[in-house]
């Protein structure tokens, strides 16, 4: 997988997945025969998940594998760019994992961005020795089951190259590590599939021009693609949006369209003035919601089709300054892929052909826009105009939003839950005393930025141009000297930014997972992020909320009793640092003194 990696080069939020015959390494079979066999299980993979993605709507791409063959060896391959949708990775997970059930003679190994996030995902269920160093080519999906490979020597594994996993994959599975605890904690996202899937996507009366209805209709899929582009549009692109050649406005139809809970989500927090073309009724009158949905998504198509007829010219591939395919030939021949042949010779000029080949088939474009934007503009022209009579027989059924409500229980739940190690895999500590060490760590960092703030506060020097700390920061610890020395580094222009430090705090302080810290990035409302910090502003229907969660960090050892003034504290420079929403202020300057801001 690491040759893959390296040639493909993937952008980031991206899933690839490969799946080997398991006897290969050992199988009498020709290759063209193993091609044969693979070309029927991709045949069969998308049998088996056309009944699941038939109406799903991918974020980007859709799950894919083509046969492709790599070091000799004939495989199936694809890769998945999901964008924001972590929904997208999972359904992949499980259309792997049924694919692998329904065919007990072929290994699946699926990596992202992160590595093997599959035993990110089971962290408290590996073996200890299994970490980020030495766990390449040990995780497969074999049966259903996520399997690792074993190791003799706990002190000193190592990694596994291709062709040694596949070889004891071929000949000792029944070796393989597999607990049905990892099974649990592993797959525990799959809970509820496959009719999980569905519960994805969310019903929504728009008022929309009647060519991207009519573009719905046929391609719903692409309604991600369109909101993509309105969510990343800029000033100079939404100038194609005062004009709406491609789908004016004067001739807008009201429907129902279906759209991902998370794209739905993500638009609805967008606030724009709508251009001139679109008549979109006052926030507080009948029918707001509809049209300003419609008109973001009429933008987002606009968008997209914009630059759908510029030429895209390809230029040669020169392998020879490509430091890609440089990378992917040393991995070559350090997994023997040329057989001691000698460069120059006419077998291995045809082995080079072969890795271009190779190379060029696992290292083409990504997700393109345009070829969505053209393949809509073709597709106008052939599609049958709308009638009204039509779109009257179509499903009016829409669905509550409630579900974008906070569920303070929920959340209250969340902090309950055992916090899931991150890339380290296996580092929970290893027995009371460690766990002790870690809480003690928490409150000493805590209370350090408590205490300078205090130093602050009590500072009857301090004004409006600032605060001046001595050097009396302890050298004993190695971690905390380095994140203080950010001090002298920091220009008087630096900005602090609130994620680093709500990063900080989550991390540090309540010990929360990489995971769940991005739940608290991903509420795009200020309330969402005051609140879990005792927001005294908010209603008072959270007021109990807000206790709990105090209640939760005295549980944590973090905050003692009789400790209020310091929660106060850091409640109230959480909110001067949102309420700067990123920029330069009080807070923020504050936090640049502390050490704790962001170059």
């Amino acid at each position: 997988m690491e040759i893959f990696s390296a040639v493909a080069d993937l952008p980031d939020d991206c899933a690839e997945y490969m799946i080997f015959l398991r006897d290969a390494r050992e199988s009498q079979t020709s290759k063209t025969e193993r091609k044969a066999k693979l070309a029927e299980i991709a045949s069969a993979a998308r049998e088996l998940s056309e009944p699941w993605t038939r109406e799903y709507i991918w974020q980007r791409q859709e799950f894919n594998v083509k046969v492709v063959e790599f070091l000799g060896e004939p495989c199936l391959r694809g890769v998945t760019e999901f964008g924001d949708s972590i929904d997208d990775e999972w359904f992949i997970v499980f259309i792997l994992r049924e694919l692998s059930k329904k065919f007990p003679d072929i290994v699946v190994k699926i990596t992202d961005n992160d590595g093997e996030f599959l035993l990110i995902e089971a962290a408290t269920a590996i073996p200890k020795w299994l970490n980020p160093d030495n766990a390449d080519n040990r995780v497969w999906i074999y049966k259903g089951n996520l399997c690792i490979i074993p190791t003799k020597d706990p002190d000193s594994a190592t990694s596994y190259t291709l062709h040694d996993a596949l070889q004891f994959l071929s000949n000792k599975a029944s070796m393989l590590y597999h607990p049905q605890i990892l099974q649990k904690e592993a797959f525990a996202r799959l809970d509820g599939y496959p009719q999980a899937i569905q519960e994805n996507i969310h019903r929504a009366k728009v008022v929309v021009p009647r060519r991207v209805a009519q573009i719905l209709r046929h391609r719903p899929r692409y309604i991600a693609p369109a909101s993509e582009a309105f969510l990343l549009r800029d000033p100079i692109s939404m100038k194609v949006c005062s004009a709406m050649r491609n789908f004016p406005p004067e001739d807008s139809v009201t429907c129902v369209v279906k759209i991902t809970r998370l794209l739905y989500t993500q638009m609805k927090s967008q606030r724009i003035i709508p251009p001139a073309k679109f008549k979109v009724p006052k926030a507080n009158e009948e029918g707001y919601d509809a049209a300003e949905l419609g008109m973001k998504i009429a933008c987002g198509f606009e968008l997209l089709c914009a630059g759908s007829g510029k030429s895209k010219m390809r230029k040669q591939k020169d392998y020879a300054t490509d430091p890609r395919f440089k990378e992917y030939m040393r991995m070559l021949e350090k997994e023997g892929f040329f057989k001691h042949e000698i460069p120059g010779t006419l077998r291995y000029q045809q082995l080079v052909s072969q890795a271009k080949k190779t190379f060029a088939e696992v290292s083409g474009d990504g997700y393109n826009t345009s070829d969505i934007g053209a393949d809509i503009i073709n597709g106008l022209e052939t599609m049958d105009e709308l009638s009204d009579e039509e779109i009257a027989t179509w499903d009016s059924t829409i669905d509550d939003d409630k579900w974008m409500d906070i569920d303070f229980t929920e959340f209250e739940s969340m902090l309950d839950s055992n916090a899931r190690p991150g890339a380290g895999y296996s580092d929970q500590p290893d027995d009371t005393e460690e766990a002790k060490r870690e809480i003690l760590e928490s409150q000493e960092k805590v209370k350090s930025m408590v205490d300078r703030l205090r130093k602050f506060m009590d500072d009857e020097k301090a004004g409006f141009d600032g605060v001046e700390f001595d050097d009396d920061i302890s050298d004993s610890d190695e971690e905390e000297s380095a994140q203080s020395s950010r001090i002298e580094e920091l220009d008087e222009d630096d900005e602090v930014n609130e994620d680093d430090f709500l990063e900080f705090f989550l991390k540090e302080a309540l010990k929360l997972p990489p995971e769940e810290i991005e739940q608290f990035r991903a509420d795009p409302t200020p309330e969402g992020l005051k609140r879990p910090y005792g927001n005294t502003t908010a209603s008072s229907e959270h007021d109990d909320q807000d206790g709990d969660v105090a209640d939760e960090l005295l549980a944590k050892g973090i905050v003692n009793e009789g400790e209020n003034d310091d929660f106060e504290i850091m409640r109230n420079l959480l909110e001067s640092i949102k309420s700067q929403e990123g920029g330069a202020g009080p807070g923020s300057n504050l936090l640049a003194r502390l050490g704790l801001g962001s170059n």
